[in-house]
């Protein structure tokens, strides 16, 4: 029996195992409902539906159902989950907002809880290039090269918080609810080269285009350059759906209508070039707005964070 096989096993075994406890629990439980208090036991006698004072914690699972729907199809789309997220600006795009993120409620009420969401991602990519190391004499059968390097890093940072509201005395519980959002995002690049100006290099070998390793003789280049911060204000009102598969934990999907404004700061650049007069390498700061000062704002359904949530309460 092979690897994939063996899994498709045990997923079929998990759904059946799964429906089969949701079944039984149902046959067996009792519910109430008031303003205060809802309880809805399992066939085990435990409480299925978060109580007043519990907490929870919550993550996307979109990528994991599409991981374990994927396994079925035997080639497609079989690339294993994992908790990354898009860094570009546009990731606050009204409509767009997305990446994983983490969430945690806490129950002031059974029918009633405050949230948070919190994402915060950031990372570097290098890219080297060898180019030909200037030298008064090179030999042609024995090239000696040198490194230049470019460092990628971007960071985008979303949290909201708010409260949700919520109905139903058995395993589907419906909400509904608003939150404020806010966040935050920018990027950097940095270059590094081995070939430094000077007088006798007024024009040294350097990377043009890291992403095809081109290089050329330049009298000027790029040393570091960064966007304007941008930041994002919105509001937020949503609803949804949460289905209880066993004691305390859930699946669920949102929806929500988000009324958000995006603003970009100032960022610059930094370029060097040689400056014959003074016989040194003269750097130039210049400060700019990316896109143009963008100033925007926009109003939309959304999906913020994915369409499937998993929660667990404690």
């Amino acid at each position: 029996m092979t690897v994939k096989k063996i899994i498709h096993t045990v997923c079929i075994a998990l759904l059946t195992g799964t429906s089969a406890f949701a079944q039984a629990g149902d046959t067996s439980a009792a519910a109430t409902v008031n303003s205060k208090e809802v309880s809805f036991k399992s066939i085990n006698g435990h409480e299925v539906l978060p109580q007043q004072g519990e907490c929870a914690l919550g993550i996307s699972a979109t990528g994991f159902f599409n991981y374990v729907g994927n396994l079925f199809n035997n080639n497609t789309g079989n690339t294993a989950p994992s908790f990354s997220s898009a860094n570009a600006a546009n990731a606050f795009a009204i409509g767009q907002l997305s990446g994983v993120a983490l969430m945690g409620k806490y129950m002031k009420t059974a029918d009633m809880a405050y949230r948070v969401r919190f994402q915060v991602n950031a990372g570097s990519v290098d890219y080297r290039n060898n180019v030909l190391q200037s030298l008064p004499t090179p030999d042609p059968l024995n090239p000696k090269y040198v490194e230049d390097k470019l460092t990628i890093s971007s960071y985008t940072v979303l949290i909201g918080a708010g409260f949700e509201k919520r109905r139903g005395a058995g395993r589907v519980q419906g909400f509904y609810g608003a939150e404020g959002l806010l966040g935050m995002a920018g990027n950097s690049r940095n270059y590094t080269y081995g070939n430094a100006f000077t007088s006798d290099y007024n024009t040294p070998m350097s990377t043009i285009d890291f992403n095809a390793s081109n290089a050329g003789y330049v009298s000027s280049r790029m040393l570091y350059s960064k966007t304007g911060t941008m930041f994002l204000f919105g509001i937020r009102a949503f609803t949804g759906i949460e289905y209880f598969i066993a004691p305390k934990i859930s699946l669920g999907g949102e929806i929500g209508y988000t009324l958000g404004f995006t603003t970009n700061g100032k960022g610059s650049t930094t370029t060097e070039t040689w400056n014959a007069p003074t016989e040194q390498t003269a750097t130039i700061t210049k400060s700019n707005y990316a896109a143009g000062g963008l100033r925007s704002w926009g109003i939309g359904l959304d999906n913020v964070n994915a369409g499937i949530n998993l929660h667990f309460y404690f």
